[in-house]
């Protein structure tokens, strides 16, 4: 892998000097609104053996809270080296609206790179994992923006609306080509190298790799496969996703979407599936464009753990006052079972706090409204 990427790296150098394109500053800022209650009730098989369990019982509370979701700025540019050769650049960090005292500006999506019409282009940074890369099923936004959320660790009191396999976003130290637009041919290809940089790790455990294919007519359908080792997970995870746009063969402007993962983790001798179903429909009896939309999320086996599984369902609304300001408005309910929980806490012989734990079943209702600005 390493050698095929220092052969690309230098074919796209010998390739046949030209003008710089201006940094541009680009980033998104969405704040919301939300309300949120979540229960958690121990199965009974856990209240019966255990009398702390039993003591306490169940769990619910409730929150009003500000939040930012997915708030970022950057900058980006390109610059031509030769006739049909750029150099591409990125730095895009996250930062939060909703006044934190801690200021964050987590590195995101950030990477130096050559690109060329006829090898592609080649990056080398930080970057979306392959399975996020293809994820345009997802539909929710704000608090149900959610897939990937499967923390079944503990967790003092508080109440996850749960999923699919946890994801990491972006990876580092990562080596990244998409392939150069095909003539007659509508596929696009992606392919991920996570670097070794752990010297404690002789056979390359910490190496991670992956990539995806997606099919494009502009036809409406839109199809992709991905897959990766070592990248979301200690494991391997396959995603597939179709969506299509029904207003290319009917008067009906609705985009179905299909998500189907699994994931198999190392440690874990059995597989987490799910899948998700979405609809998106454009309105046109507004001033403005707008668009409504409903998912269902399903998780089975969730992080490998047997029987653990999950069901989201959730409704939504956007209006764009601009094309770059948007309302956003959303429901939804989250049902999880055979998950871990916290229902209390005790003290043990030494006199430490010690967590009380137990299998059941996880509810969270929430519902939000907020605003979108991007630039």
């Amino acid at each position: 892998m390493k050698r095929c990427l220092l052969v690309v790296t230098l074919a796209i150098l010998c390739s046949s000097p030209a003008v710089a394109e201006d940094p541009k500053l680009f980033g998104r800022l969405f704040v919301v609104a939300d309300y949120a209650e979540g229960e958690f009730e121990p199965d009974a098989d856990a209240m019966n053996a255990d009398p702390e369990v039993r003591r306490y019982g169940s769990y619910d509370g409730e929150t009003n809270s500000i939040n930012t979701y997915k708030s970022t700025m950057g900058l980006r540019g390109s610059e031509a080296i030769t006739d049909n050769t750029d150099v591409v650049y990125q730095f895009q960090f996250a930062i939060s609206l909703d006044g934190n005292e801690r200021v964050s500006l987590a590195n995101r999506s950030s990477f130096l790179g050559l690109s060329n019409e006829d090898w592609g282009t080649l990056r080398l940074g930080r970057y979306w994992t392959p399975i996020d890369l293809i994820n345009n099923v997802v539909v929710t936004k704000g608090y149900w923006d959610n897939l990937g959320r499967n923390s079944l660790s503990n967790q003092e009191r508080e109440v996850r609306a749960l999923n699919m396999t946890e994801t990491i976003p972006r990876i580092s130290n990562a080596a990244f080509w998409t392939s150069p637009k095909f003539e007659n041919l509508p596929l696009e290809m992606f392919v991920m190298y996570k670097a070794d940089e752990d010297f404690s790790s002789s056979d390359g455990e910490s190496e991670g790799y992956g990539g995806y294919v997606t099919y494009d007519q502009d036809q409406g359908l839109i199809a992709s496969l991905a897959f990766d080792k070592n990248l979301e997970i200690e494991g391997e995870v396959l995603r597939g996703t179709v969506t299509y746009d029904m207003s290319h063969i009917s008067e009906i402007p609705v985009t179905l979407g299909l998500l189907y993962q699994q994931a198999d983790y190392d440690d874990k001798s059995i597989t987490e599936d799910g899948f998700i179903v979405s609809a998106k429909l454009k309105l046109d009896n507004f001033s403005r464009p707008a668009a409504i939309y409903a998912q269902y999320n399903q998780g089975n086996d969730l992080a490998g753990i047997k029987n653990a599984t999950s069901d989201q369902y959730v409704i939504g609304g956007e209006y764009y006052f601009k094309d770059n300001i948007i309302a956003h408005a959303y429901a939804g309910y989250n049902e999880a079972k055979d998950v871990r929980g916290v229902v209390g806490s005790r003290r043990d012989a030494d006199g430490n706090e010690m967590l009380v734990s137990a299998n059941g079943k996880t509810e969270v209702i929430a519902i939000g409204g907020g605003l979108e600005y991007r630039f």
